[in-house]
């Protein structure tokens, strides 16, 4: 019988903890496995991001681990927690000289949208390059989560484009998506703009039936089991385009919000709504 998981083992790690773990060690269940869950205060107000000192504290803290937990622990590890919080991380950002600058030139760059969402964007992209120095520091088989609340942080596309796969790849962003044979392919980010998170919402409130939303990014590796998939076509990028080629080839049923992109298999969303299907 295959022993359930049990709740997260919370591991003190922040630059004011003394490290001593001795106490969550000698409350594991010698046969449970574990999920680790290291407690850095990433989502404290005004986060020091820009803080070396801060950041080797809290490395060392995952280094320790490494070094001193996992060679006892690996063969019963599921998994780690590296961040539990909101993903509105401009909620507790701190705006430091340097990172406005960065940020003037960060939105240069960015299709046009409402600046609250870039800001969470922007925020999101340091928080996620954080991160991934942090778990450097990690063994390279543990595998990472990260818990993002999304509440508060605006639209229902605008989440979606928050806790994107694209933007957090190296980590295992735990959602409750569904499996559902109908999908919905979010954009690249470089084509993601506000006319478009506009359109996805908007098609995200005539769905009726359960859907779940496809990365063009990762669109190739992620369509098994859709045999319907809706994109934006202003959004869609010529690598795109080719994937959804390869979906069309594969049997799968293209619904076009916007012009047509020309596919063998393509139906505009207008047609596919009339149609009651």
């Amino acid at each position: 019988m295959t022993k359930m998981l049990t709740p997260s083992k919370i591991l003190p790690g922040r630059s004011t903890d003394d490290l001593d773990w001795k106490p969550i060690l000698d409350s594991i269940d010698p046969l449970e496995k574990i999920e680790w869950e290291f407690d850095l205060g990433l989502n404290d107000p005004y986060f020091p991001i820009d803080d070396e000192l801060h950041f080797s504290s809290l490395r060392l803290a995952l280094s320790r681990f490494t070094k001193e937990l996992w060679p006892l622990y690996a063969d019963r590890t599921s998994s780690a927690i590296l961040y539990r919080g909101s993903a509105d991380f401009a909620s507790f950002f701190l705006w430091s000289g340097g990172q406005e600058e960065n940020w003037r030139a960060w939105k240069e760059m960015r299709p046009a949208a409402p600046e609250p969402h870039l800001r969470r964007l922007f925020c999101a992209d340091a928080f996620a390059h954080y991160f991934q120095m942090l778990a450097h520091a990690l063994p390279d088989e543990l595998p990472l989560s990260l818990y993002l609340d999304t509440r508060g942080c605006g639209s229902a596309a605008e989440k979606r484009q928050l806790r994107s796969r694209e933007r957090f790849e190296h980590f295992h962003v735990v959602t409750e998506e569904s499996a559902a044979s109908l999908a919905v392919c979010m954009p690249e980010e470089a084509l993601c703009s506000g006319d478009a998170l506009a359109k996805l919402d908007r098609l995200f409130a005539l769905l009726k039936e359960p859907y779940r939303v496809i990365e063009e990014a990762f669109l190739t590796e992620s369509w098994e089991g859709v045999d319907r998939l809706y994109v934006v076509s202003e959004a869609t990028s010529a690598q795109g385009k080719r994937k959804l080629m390869g979906f069309c080839a594969a049997g799968g049923l293209v619904i076009v919000e916007g012009e047509p992109l020309g596919l063998p298999n393509e139906i505009s969303g207008e047609e596919f709504r009339g149609r009651g299907i």
